[in-house]
């Protein structure tokens, strides 16, 4: 009775087991566009490496600043004479302490010693200076991770727009692919009853065949642009996933020429502020190599502990000091290095003042080329929308018998040419736009 009580427990075990997994596997990641950029913010390995460094940028911080901070250190030490000099022995032969009581030799060889050692910084230029690169640091690692986050979000936008153009091409492409099977079929049995000729069958078959593999290829292509959308929003390549905004409220939202209103910052841009901290690295690191003609100041306290009393030993109890390193003569080694710092700080201004040029240049290229995207998206929607209702009514014509099969098939072809130029219009209208949004957006150090 107890072994089919426990073979009951754990078959409910196994079910629930089942079941928990199933759910799991069946569950559905609903996203709209803004909820899949945050989505990815959140989960996305790229943006929490970069977070990573940005924590490290700051306990760097606290590492520098701890060296102009007081520094303790202990040192414990045992140690045993195998061999007496000859000193220790005139030592126990005079008595301890010149009293003339015998010394045990014994007593003399093991010392035991605890030293601990007191330290503070006084004044060190490089100490200084490193504290302010280690911020610096820091700076060039939060605006690492807040173009990381630019692209991620540039990125996130274009693919998830691919994915719906893929999906709605993908649905365009299967329906005529059904409906001129459909009318394949038909030709058929009027071709068994002679009022075809062979000819136009075959014709039709190549169509359908056609049709057929550019299903096919476009299916793969909706695999591949939801994995990489998976990918980028750091859930797994298993997990189902439906997406909420629709492919006209995107596209009209696109097609807003609002956007080329707005004012370009260009020091408020992450790669200009990039450039900008890596000037300040390059001119600390030049005030780095001059402060190594300073001497730089440390006062330390140190006291000994000896636990063999009788043990000899000529190192006092207590002992403070200063200590001043002062550089003297390099035979111009310092000179040198100062003279290649100053040259690769004057390259950094330089670099950052070709940058600011180059986003500005940048800028207007992206306006230039929104609008020009603008344009072609705007032609190839309405040949789109005229093309369609070319091919709707020509298969009311066909029905009707006033217009042929191979008449039909060149409409269709027609139709299909303008979906596939209105959605690469549509998707070159997102990447030029997203990148005239990158530059517009400024990063959140800016903030």
């Amino acid at each position: 009775m107890r072994m089919k009580k426990e073979l009951f427990l754990w078959l409910l075990l196994g079910v629930s087991l089942s079941i928990a997994a199933q759910s799991t596997s069946d569950s559905v990641l609903t996203l709209s566009l803004s909820e899949a950029k945050a989505y990815a913010m959140a989960n996305s390995p790229v943006i929490k490496s970069s977070a990573l460094d940005v924590e490290s940028a700051k306990k760097k911080i606290w590492e520098t600043t701890a060296i102009g901070l007081p520094q303790v250190s202990a040192k414990y030490s045992y140690s045993y004479i195998m061999t007496l000099p000859d000193i220790y022995k005139q030592f126990a032969a005079m008595g301890s302490g010149g009293s003339g009581a015998p010394v045990n030799l014994d007593d003399l060889r093991t010392t035991s010693t605890l030293d601990v050692t007191v330290s503070q910084l006084l004044f060190s230029s490089s100490y200084l200076v490193g504290l302010q690169t280690s911020r610096v640091y820091r700076n060039l690692s939060e605006l690492a991770l807040s173009k990381s986050k630019q692209d991620l979000a540039e990125s996130v936008t274009n693919t998830y727009l691919l994915v719906l153009v893929s999906r709605e091409n993908q649905r365009l492409i299967d329906s005529i692919y059904r409906n001129t099977q459909s009318i394949l079929e038909s030709m058929k049995s009027m071709y068994d009853q002679g009022f075809v000729e062979e000819t136009d069958v075959d014709q039709l078959q190549i169509t359908v065949n056609n049709l057929k593999n550019t299903a096919d290829v476009i299916a793969q292509q909706v695999g591949i642009a939801e994995r990489l959308l998976k990918f980028q929003l750091g859930c797994s390549f298993d997990q189902r996933i439906q997406l909420t905004d629709s492919l006209s409220s995107l596209a009209t939202n696109l097609a807003d020429p609002s956007l080329l209103l707005q004012n370009f910052n260009v020091t408020q841009q992450v790669d200009y502020q990039l450039l900008e901290t890596q000037a300040k690295l390059m001119k600390l690191n030049l005030k780095l190599n001059q402060s190594a003609f300073l001497p730089e100041v440390a006062a330390f306290y140190q006291h000994d502990k000896n636990f063999n009393t009788k043990a000899i030993t000529f190192t006092p109890p207590d002992l403070v000091g200063v200590q001043v390193n002062i550089p003297i003569f390099s035979s111009g080694m310092r000179l040198a290095r100062v003279s290649q710092a100053r040259i690769s700080y004057e390259k950094a201004l330089i670099n950052q003042q070709q940058a600011a040029q180059s986003l500005q240049i940048g800028f207007e290229d992206a306006k230039a080329k929104y609008l020009a995207a603008l344009n072609s998206y705007t032609t190839a929607r309405d040949n789109f929308k005229l093309a369609e209702k070319v091919y709707n009514r020509s298969w009311v014509k066909y029905r009707e018998g006033t217009i042929s099969s191979v008449e039909l098939t060149q409409v269709q072809n027609q139709y299909i040419q303008s979906q596939t130029n209105y959605f690469n219009a549509l998707l070159e209208l997102n990447n030029s736009r997203t990148k005239l949004e990158k530059m517009l957006v400024p990063t959140e150090l800016s903030k």
